[in-house]
């Protein structure tokens, strides 16, 4: 059995554009992923809501993605491939980053897995590097635009560094952009169907790299 990591934020968790509640396991990405890969393959789910790469939140606690990726890979170890998805946390103007910078914490954390024992007989396990969906101003000027500006410009340039972060280190790269649909409430989180799109994109690549 093969069995894959899914290290990622409130969208791999699967939050609701009402910002409270979570879609059915049926309908998640993740566990649509699961499906189409059948029985020889076992979907792990980390994902949380507001987790950024490397920041601790001023506002809410236990958000970093760094302090947390260890322990997750050594309890869910041995690993055959990580999926990690995560930065757009990061863009919250609370945060103070540039994507260049985000690129940079994503880095981190990939070192992070690379300098790990959580694969197969003690190696690093695979990684898939995911550039997160780009996000968008659906005119709340007095939250979600306040909370993240400029979000549309600066979540598009994550892929950038991204894939050269993915090229450097040799690491199998997926950007979804304008494969996903994202809904008109608060311009961030999938919908269903951009769940189902995601885990279409997903289930490609993963048999691609696992088989």
């Amino acid at each position: 059995m093969k069995t894959i990591l899914c290290y990622g934020d409130s969208n791999t968790y699967g939050l609701k554009s009402d910002l409270v509640s979570r879609y059915p396991r049926n309908v998640r990405w993740t566990g649509i992923l699961q499906e189409k890969l059948g029985s020889e393959y076992y979907v792990i789910e980390e994902g949380l809501g507001g987790r950024t790469t490397v920041w601790d939140d001023p506002v809410e606690d236990y958000k970093n993605g760094k302090k947390y990726l260890l322990p997750c890979l050594d309890s869910h170890k041995p690993l055959d491939l990580v999926i990690i998805m995560l930065g757009t946390n990061d863009l919250k103007s609370r945060f103070s980053v540039t994507p260049f910078d985000i690129g940079a914490s994503m880095e981190n954390l990939v070192k992070t897995i690379i300098k790990s024992d959580a694969g197969v007989d003690f190696q690093p396990p695979k990684i898939l590097l995911v550039t997160p969906v780009s996000i968008h101003s659906v005119g709340r000027a007095m939250d979600l635009d306040l909370m993240i500006p400029d979000m549309e410009n600066r979540s598009k340039a994550l892929s950038y560094y991204y894939e050269d972060i993915a090229k450097r280190y040799q690491l199998d790269y997926l950007n979804p952009e304008g494969k996903v649909e994202v809904n008109e409430t608060d311009g961030i989180h999938y919908t269903e169907k951009g769940h189902a799109q995601m885990a279409e994109l997903m289930a490609e690549k993963v048999k691609e790299i696992l088989r």
